[in-house]
């Protein structure tokens, strides 16, 4: 796997002539060391130890690589005036004990994006890169890597960060924690001001400052533009406030500093199609996934795409060819999502039931509240029963859950008929911060949960009044991207049509066609809506677009709003 693909800036001035190979030999390291030598000023050079090579201009990069003699964290002094000490001298000039000088090493090492990094292990950098490239394209074994490099090199604090904030990504509490905390006990190692403000993001997320470690990440993508750690965590953040438009921005900025590096062309091409430009996105994402074809990330990116315009077959086919490379698990829950809407209730519940990874839980909720309410297929008591428990377990650790799975978990609580657990959950969300800071979800997300717990109790009319303010504000309401909460727009459909208002169904259904004209539960809810106003023409029109849709995307063939179309298709005029 070659991890420096897309990334062409020049190599450092020690790496050998013609060598794509950039780390810093023993070998080279002496050559740049005689040349530096040979520059400096006698009065700069410094005992016995190797020449600081960030004494040279232009030698190493214009990053923050030269603030490795910045201030320390904690008012522990100027690294600088560390590594001074560390390189003492002796009488006549030489050094007192045997020394080599760390704030050297450390200040030559660099990424694959030429940002500077506090270790001087190439075992310990090798894996840690290794570590965030598979984070960064959704393939396994990141955290594995990453506690290798943490091995290698046992005061290199940016695995441990890396480890903390994939865990949390994946609500493993503990393996975030105890990450975390080395991170933290770390943090006087950590030479360079955009490492140290990993580890403040680290510090915290550890004290349940969600909020703190958001803005402090999303700064460090402004201004480290190259930090692909950051960049990414800023731009899921986005997604958790709705908040498309920044993501856009984020990634072109990154762009700007790296020219066709595929993350950040994935990123786009996913806010553009987010904000409906779905033409660019699709075009910039599957730009992307020509340059790494094993990428997941990019895979999930063209998928939403083609599945977001109603292109269900090339939907399929893209996280089909995803989940060949690796079953990674949002990506099961994609085809499962499709499957579901095209009407193939087995193959929905064998993802379900997959085990080889399993689903994360809010996804196995989410989607037997689809067979449920849209569909019509309802999930014994005691399977929701039992995905309540698992939610019990996972609130034991409740910082460590996204807005999106306490959403889920609530409605778990409330189809199990723990009803109090359900409104605890709604008061959580209260709770969260006001506006787009907490995606609109201490009002309208609230409000969205609340009518789902009103539609399990049969309150029909109570549901739709809660949910209607944010179903209005859809694109605006953060915690998923649109496919995910397109759940509620179809919840929503289904109450109106369930208390019989037609005109609202056929607004709600022709709205939803405009963008995807193969969208399968609108096509049956025009049908519903004619047949009930009477109108036999366009009853009959609704149910023939119906059937020719339905064999182009491939809904099956036993789905009952099929079976009813072809029923009606073969009456006589």
């Amino acid at each position: 796997m070659n991890l420096t693909s897309g990334f062409h800036a020049p190599p450092p001035l020690w790496a050998a002539a013609g060598s794509a190979d950039t780390r810093v030999s023993a070998r080279t390291r002496a050559r740049a060391s005689v040349l530096v030598m040979a520059i400096l000023p006698e009065s700069r050079r410094v005992g016995r130890c190797e020449p600081r090579l960030s004494d040279v201009p232009g030698l190493l990069s214009s990053d923050d690589t030269c603030q490795a003699g910045g201030r320390g964290r904690r008012g522990l002094g100027a690294a600088g005036g560390r590594r001074d000490a560390a390189c003492a001298t002796g009488p006549g000039g030489l050094s007192s004990r045997p020394q080599r000088c760390p704030g050297l090493e450390m200040t030559m090492s660099a990424d694959v994006k030429g940002l500077a990094v506090s270790t001087s292990s190439s075992e310990a950098l090798a894996a840690y890169e290794r570590g965030v490239d598979l984070f960064l394209r959704w393939r396994t074994g990141a955290l594995e890597a990453l506690d290798a490099a943490a091995q290698a090199d046992p005061r290199f604090a940016l695995p441990h960060c890396t480890r903390a904030y994939i865990a949390w990504r994946l609500g493993r509490a503990d393996v975030a924690t105890a990450a975390g905390r080395q991170a933290v006990a770390l943090a006087d190692d950590a030479r360079h001001e955009r490492e140290r403000r990993h580890v403040d993001a680290v510090e915290a997320m550890l004290r349940g400052d969600h909020a703190a470690a958001h803005d402090i990440l999303r700064r460090l993508a402004d201004d480290q533009p190259r930090d692909r750690i950051a960049v990414r965590l800023a731009g899921l953040n986005c997604i958790t406030q709705g908040d498309y438009r920044a993501g856009i921005d984020i990634a072109r900025r990154s762009l700007e500093a790296d020219p066709g590096e595929p993350q950040y062309q994935t990123m786009l091409g996913f806010f553009l199609e987010q904000s409906g430009d779905n033409e660019a996105g699709l075009e910039m994402s599957r730009r992307s996934l020509a340059q790494d074809p094993t990428n997941l990330y990019t895979y999930h990116a063209v998928g939403h795409a083609y599945q977001a315009r109603g292109d269900y077959g090339g939907a399929l086919q893209t996280f089909e060819r995803a989940v060949s490379l690796e079953r990674y698990p949002h990506l099961v829950w994609h085809l499962a999502e499709a499957q579901a809407i095209l009407g193939h209730e087995r193959l929905t519940r064998d993802y379900w039931a997959s085990k080889n990874p399993p689903l994360p839980l809010h996804e196995r909720i989410d989607l037997l509240w689809r067979l449920e309410v849209v569909r019509g297929r309802r999930t014994d008591d005691a399977t929701w029963r039992a995905l309540a428990g698992e939610a019990d377990r996972a609130l034991e650790h409740p910082d460590v859950q996204t807005t999106w799975m306490h959403h889920w978990y609530g409605v778990a609580f409330a189809r199990a008929g723990e009803r109090d657990k359900a409104r605890r959950q709604v008061e959580r969300l209260r709770r969260l911060p006001e506006g787009r800071a907490g995606g609109y979800w201490s009002t309208l997300g609230a409000s969205l949960l609340e009518g789902e717990l009103a539609l399990v109790e049969g309150d029909l009319a109570a549901g739709l009044g809660l949910m209607a303010p944010a179903v209005e504000r859809i694109h605006a309401l953060g915690g998923g991207s649109r496919e995910q909460k397109d759940i509620f727009c179809d919840v929503f459909m289904e109450l109106h049509r369930r208390l019989g208002h037609v005109d609202e169904v056929i607004a709600l259904a022709q709205a939803r066609l405009l963008a995807n004209p193969c969208h399968v539960p609108s096509l049956a809810a025009l049908a519903w809506a004619y047949d009930k106003r009477g109108d036999a023409a366009l009853h009959r029109h609704a149910c023939r677009q119906l059937a020719v849709r339905a064999e182009e995307i491939g809904v099956a063939v036993d789905a009952p709003e099929l079976v009813a179309a072809r029923q009606v298709l073969q009456a006589p005029v």
